[in-house]
């Protein structure tokens, strides 16, 4: 392992600095491309690296981009990256990573898993809750101060009045929303900006598993949007999950 003047050292010390998790496909890949594009190094987090060739071959056509082996349910995990990157200032912590809970069967009425819940939450709603608690100074020490929290259509009540094939995964992305707000109240004074942003319909292996047949994005668009979006979140956003359009979605 990099001690943390190795780890800051095989960075650019004058770009800005992104920790993303969820890297290694779909969205998480994207802004991973999308962020090394315009020049920031990228500290780029997914489960299994052994197994994530494309994010794998972005490393080896860009130095700036580096990969760490993270599952944001292990706790141990989150510290040692934590520990790993101590005194390297992060611009942007992109809380990405989430799961939609298979088999989706065991998530409806009649057959609900209390396992599968679990493990959702631990994913979506913890994970990210803790990462941003583990990497706090990180983000206060850096420019732009910014922690994002990747949020979905699905955690509204007011869209999805009549939906209910992912109680899991619907419940978790509420949750998601009313701790990153709260973590919003509890970080302002320090000049941290804590923002919810949803990807839109991307064309995703989530998006099969949902069924959904209508338009969606590529994920190149959708990180693209995502891009200028957090680029230009100030300490005065309102802190209310936003779509990838820019518009406010309704709670």
């Amino acid at each position: 392992a990099l001690s943390p003047l190795q780890a800051a050292k095989v960075q650019d010390p004058a770009s800005q600095t992104i920790l993303l998790t969820g890297s290694n496909r779909g969205v998480g890949l994207a802004l991973a491309e999308e962020y090394a594009a315009k020049g920031w190094n990228v500290i780029a987090t997914c489960r299994t690296p052994s197994k994530a060739k494309e994010l794998q071959a972005l490393a080896a056509a860009n130095p700036k981009v580096l990969i760490e082996k993270l599952d944001v349910t292990d706790l141990k995990e989150i510290s040692e990256l934590a520990e790993k990157y101590r005194g390297v200032p992060v611009d942007v912590l992109f809380n990405n990573a989430g799961w939609i809970g298979e088999p989706v069967s065991h998530q409806q009425f009649g057959d609900l898993d209390q396992e599968l819940f679990v493990e959702v939450m631990k994913t979506n709603v913890f994970g990210p809750l803790k990462l941003s608690e583990a990497f706090v100074e990180n983000i206060a020490a850096s420019q732009q101060k910014k922690i994002i929290g990747m949020t979905s259509g699905l955690g509204s009540l007011t869209i999805m009045a009549r939906m209910s094939r992912f109680y899991f995964y619907q419940m978790s992305k509420s949750a998601l929303n009313m701790g990153m707000r709260a973590m919003r109240n509890d970080l302002q004074g320090r000049g941290i900006i804590v923002a919810i942003l949803a990807p839109g319909m991307v064309d995703t292996d989530m998006l099969v598993v949902s069924g959904y047949k209508g338009e969606k994005l590529t994920p190149a668009a959708s990180a693209a949007a995502l891009y200028k979006l957090v680029a230009a979140l100030t300490i005065d956003d309102k802190g209310l999950p936003v779509n990838v359009d820019g518009k406010t979605i309704p709670w």
